[in-house]
């Protein structure tokens, strides 16, 4: 059974809309977690060669400088403990910053009004009755402007200690810090 073609492009207009409104980034912490697509929020990686990656996670503004830095390391430990590496370094950094409009929750703090009343006349007899008004202290979601941060390390892996030099780290240290970060 076919849909006639309004049926059609409406269906279509309707997914795009929705698309459009679900990859609308929120000017909101970005939380550790893996990045879906490749405009996503969260981690990805590239592996160069046999023991080094590229790590990147892409966050909002709005998550601190430091916590990008952790995740990214975070997943650079991940990465290295199931390749079987136990050190690594970090060869390379990268930050960037690119502008991009977001959506942002505001909470009202206002408490809700009284409702306006009016009189209404029936044949029986008047009353007062309330009529309907927004209410006061409701979420409000507006467009502002964000920064998307690109935060990459390049990670060099190695089996022994002392092969990467004086900055090699501990997987098993970093992915314990993690764990206590957490509880």
């Amino acid at each position: 059974m076919r849909l006639p073609i309004k049926m059609t492009i409406a269906a279509v207009a309707c997914s795009l809309f929705i698309t459009a409104c679900s990859t609308t980034p929120t000017a909101t912490p970005t939380p550790y977690k893996s990045a879906v697509t490749t405009e996503g929020y969260g981690y990805s990686s590239v592996q160069l060669t046999d023991n080094e990656y590229r790590v990147l996670f892409k966050a909002t503004d709005r998550t601190p400088a430091d916590i990008i830095q952790q995740y990214a390391l975070q997943r650079a430990a991940e990465i290295a403990k199931k390749q079987n590496y136990n050190w690594l370094a970090i060869v390379k950094t990268d930050v960037d910053k690119r502008p991009v409009m977001a959506r942002a929750v505001s909470h009202g703090t206002e408490k809700p009004k009284p409702f306006p009343t009016n009189q209404q006349c029936t044949m029986s007899g008047c009353s007062e009755v309330a009529q309907p008004m927004p209410i006061q202290g409701q979420n409000t979601v507006t467009e502002t402007q964000i920064n998307d941060v690109y935060f990459s390390i390049m990670v060099r892996m190695s089996n022994t200690q002392g092969s990467l030099g004086k900055n090699e780290l501990s997987v098993d240290k970093i992915l314990a810090e993690q764990a206590d970060n957490v509880k």
